[in-house]
């Protein structure tokens, strides 16, 4: 066997080397666990001139299957709040997070706008000036943006910071049809679901982040179903990075029901029936405080009522979409139906803490109640902040903890299920529906156990096996590979702030 490179190490030699105390510290780097090298499985293995499997790889580190299947790459994270950890794997194009079990969700509702920040050293726009003239459209374009990642925590400004010291305004609030977008909105979905969310990551999730910067630049990510764009995740500004996930065949989601005929401090969670309750869940990125955050998002809609959907009938947002012919619903259902899997209908019953699995945050100064509305968190803790963002309505309630869901997740990061009859196929590797295969000719599968013999039993299926045989497979995919993503910068890498609380506030 070659003496491994220290950027070659395998995976499982770093992960036995991290049981060992102070040592793991000096040999892990635990933002990148493959060391550099994704392809690792590979990093002990070597076809020399005279190996004959040379004929089908080549010599060298293979970089392929004996059917000419490319290798693909491997990747593995994790993530945390309040030290409870998620770990995120990429094996065959094929992405996992598996956590714990009814993590709690909050109820927020996208307005259909995008808050851009003024960039530093910008001189943005006095307090009155009308966002929707065209006059102030350049000033829009060049001194404001929803994302200022380039200025860290510093971009974000509190819903108190409106106004600068000299007056300008530090933010503004756009509607998706503003001209700024470009029209790449103009027929959109009407926003009128909401989404069910709770923080995956730290902030900048540094020991994920090869994982996912893999996974959020394949095919398969950013495809938004209809549920999550009628939730708004498909509007860039606001989401970044979007990955469409499956649920695991044991895993659910839950809603709190409350034991009959008791307070709503009698808890009791049933789960959801997503044959009838249609549901769409996401793992997304989001700037928060600006600083880009893991969330896990669910969205529903029921088949057979509107409870779930609502349009405020006020505002830019609105006024964008009342005249063309939709049927909106105008009102908030505090309590929407969801389908259960034991045959009821449940309406989820919302707790006034912060969380089940946050039994003190006291502790830590982190906030221990439900904000009660939607809007921008802001300065939470104090009883002023809200649930989310600036860019959600403050009726639409975040009922907290209403909604568990179960963290055991998958995505197919390539676009294509493997129920597809044709999807990896032996033939993928040579791209064509014939395959022609060598074979060491002669007469196979003659019987010669005398229990046969005696009685002149001859094998039906012995056969005269030529020196090449070539099949004919139906069709012919594409083998599956994977896009290159960029590479990410680690030298200056951000670590998370002190503790590892959900939805930390910078002040």
């Amino acid at each position: 066997m070659n003496k491994l490179s220290t950027y070659a190490v395998p995976l499982f030699a770093s992960l036995y080397i991290a049981s060992f105390g102070t040592q793991a510290d000096e040999s892990i780097n635990l933002t990148d666990l493959t060391q550099g090298d994704p392809f690792f499985y590979t990093s002990d293995q070597n076809i020399k001139d005279d190996d004959a499997q040379k004929a089908l790889l080549g010599t060298g580190r293979p970089n392929k299957t004996h059917s000419q299947i490319p290798h693909l790459p491997f990747y593995t994270g994790y993530m945390s709040t309040n030290y409870t950890y998620r770990f995120v794997t990429v094996a065959e194009q094929v992405l996992t997070m598996i956590g714990e079990g009814k993590h709690g969700l909050w109820r927020v509702q996208e307005n259909g706008t995008v808050r851009e920040y003024l960039k530093k050293g910008a001189s943005g726009l006095p307090a009155t000036a009308d966002l929707t003239a065209k006059e102030n459209l350049a000033k829009i374009e060049s001194d404001y943006s929803a994302y200022l990642p380039q200025e860290s925590w510093s971009g974000y400004k509190y819903p108190d910071e409106k106004l600068s010291k000299d007056g300008q305004l530090n933010y503004i609030d756009l509607p998706i049809s503003h001209p700024k977008y470009k029209g790449k909105y103009a027929k959109h979905e009407p926003i009128e679901l909401p989404n069910f969310y709770c923080t995956m990551s730290e902030n900048d999730y540094p020991y994920a982040k090869q994982a996912m910067n893999f996974a959020f630049n394949q095919p398969g990510a950013n495809k938004i179903g209809p549920l999550g764009k009628r939730a708004g995740l498909d509007v860039k500004e606001n989401y970044t990075n979007v990955l469409r996930l499956n649920q695991l065949s044991d895993a659910r989601s839950w809603i709190n029901v409350g034991q009959k005929g008791k307070d709503n401090l009698h808890v009791k969670w049933e789960a959801v029936d997503a044959n009838k309750t249609n549901v769409e869940y996401y793992l997304v990125e989001r700037p928060f405080f600006n600083k880009p955050y893991l969330f896990v998002t669910a969205v529903y809609d029921n088949k057979d009522n509107n409870d779930l959907r609502y349009v405020r009938p006020e505002g830019p947002y609105y006024d964008s979409i009342k005249n063309e012919g939709l049927k909106l619903k105008t009102t908030v259902t505090a309590q929407p139906r969801f389908h259960l899997e034991n045959g009821e209908i449940g309406q989820p019953v919302g707790l006034p803490i912060y969380g089940v699995h946050h039994p003190n945050r006291a502790a830590f100064g982190g906030g221990g109640a439900c904000p009660f509305k939607g809007g921008d968190w802001g300065r939470y803790p104090k009883t002023t902040g809200g649930s989310g963002w600036p860019t959600q309505y403050e009726e639409v309630t975040p009922l907290c903890d209403a909604v568990l869901v179960d963290i055991k997740f998958y995505s197919n990061l390539d676009g294509r299920d493997w129920n597809d009859a044709n999807k990896y196929m032996a033939n993928a590797g040579v791209g064509d529906k014939t395959v022609t295969y060598k074979m060491q000719p002669g007469e196979y599968g003659v019987f010669d156990d005398a229990y046969n013999t005696k009685r002149g039993v001859k094998n039906a299926e012995a056969q005269n096996v030529p020196n090449v045989v070539t099949l004919t497979y139906p069709a012919v995919e594409p083998a599956v590979t994977y896009v290159e993503p960029p590479k990410l910068d680690l030298a200056n890498r951000m670590v998370p702030t002190k503790g590892t609380t959900c939805r930390p506030v910078q002040q």
